[in-house]
């Protein structure tokens, strides 16, 4: 009874929210950051290749409030002709449930008749504007009651700001999905475990690069263990014939993490290896291969993928 009380809410907001809560600028540059009243709404651009945003700010003060707001907000065309609603026609979010902070979004049907592009970027922007609100930390979809899949029929499951990687901090745009192999490391620092993903990866940037983003962003699984310290940055990843090129800056070798020298040299190599098919790996810190790795990973070889390191 709750939740039909709720959606009577939804209905009303719908009807009044164009004078309410403001909606200000539209944009597509860098993706923006939020405070406690303040948020974005996110729309398609004409073109249904990008997403654009523009400045609101809540009315709700708590978090099913803001909940129940945002799902109205869905169905309310915006305020710039430059701008289309995340849901085509026809499609609407009919239900929703919110426990320990993640929300699972039911959508009709009609979601899955879009082309794949749209949909991922459609995802990706309810994503981003569920996720902003206090006390909402994943997002999960369902089409009808059943879980929404990927292009191989998997459920797709939580999703979160992280799993949508962006290229030096650009907006969604062209997003491709992929199912990486990636390598952590074990307890005890000196073997690679290996986790699968689903991650949607923008197409303005190599699937490699999206690889080694996704390793420093750390395992996602209980028992698995970070590889590199997650302000460790990347300055390109390229590949070609086979070879992948990856340049960090020197923020490689600052890290604490108590595990072997070799581990986060092949925790790269095996997940590009395995994802990416590449079949040696060309590491330098600052454009430079005449160096080492942490006392001992001589950078001027190229490795390649090593099946002894990895946990039985």
């Amino acid at each position: 009874m709750k939740k039909f009380f709720c959606f009577l809410m939804i209905l009303g907001l719908a009807a009044g929210l164009a004078g309410c809560g403001s909606a200000v600028s539209s944009s597509s540059g860098a993706q923006p950051g939020t405070s406690d009243q303040q948020a974005y709404l996110y729309y398609l651009n004409k073109d249904e290749d990008r997403l654009s945003w523009a400045e609101y700010h809540f009315n709700e003060p708590d978090t099913e409030g803001r909940v129940i707001e945002m799902i109205a907000l869905q169905s309310q065309e915006p305020k710039s002709k430059e701008d289309v609603l995340l849901l085509p026609d026809g499609v609407k979010i009919q239900d929703y449930k919110l426990s320990d902070q993640a929300l699972t979004l039911d959508l009709s049907a009609g979601f899955l008749d879009q082309a794949q592009t749209r949909k991922i970027l459609c995802i990706g922007g309810l994503v981003r504007s569920f996720v902003q609100i206090d006390g909402v930390d994943k997002i999960l979809f369902t089409v009808d009651g059943k879980d929404l899949t990927d292009s191989s029929g998997n459920a797709v499951g939580a999703l979160t700001n992280d799993s949508f990687v962006d290229n030096a901090g650009k907006n969604i745009n062209a997003y491709q999905e992929i199912e990486m192999t990636l390598y952590f490391t074990d307890q005890t620092g000196s073997k690679l475990i290996p986790e699968t993903r689903e991650v949607y990866y923008s197409s303005n940037e190599p699937v490699e690069k999206a690889v080694v983003e996704e390793l420093i962003q750390g395992p996602s699984e209980e028992g698995h263990y970070p590889v590199f310290s997650t302000d460790t940055q990347v300055l390109s990843v390229i590949s070609q014939a086979g070879i992948c090129y990856v340049n960090f800056d020197d923020s490689v070798q600052n890290t604490i993490l108590s595990i072997s020298e070799e581990i986060p040299i092949y925790a790269i190599v095996n997940s590009l290896a395995d994802t990416c098919n590449i079949k040696k790996v060309q590491f330098s810190i600052d454009g430079e291969s005449d160096t080492v790795f942490r006392n001992s990973m001589d950078l001027s070889v190229q490795y390649t993928r090593n099946n002894d390191l990895i946990a039985s």
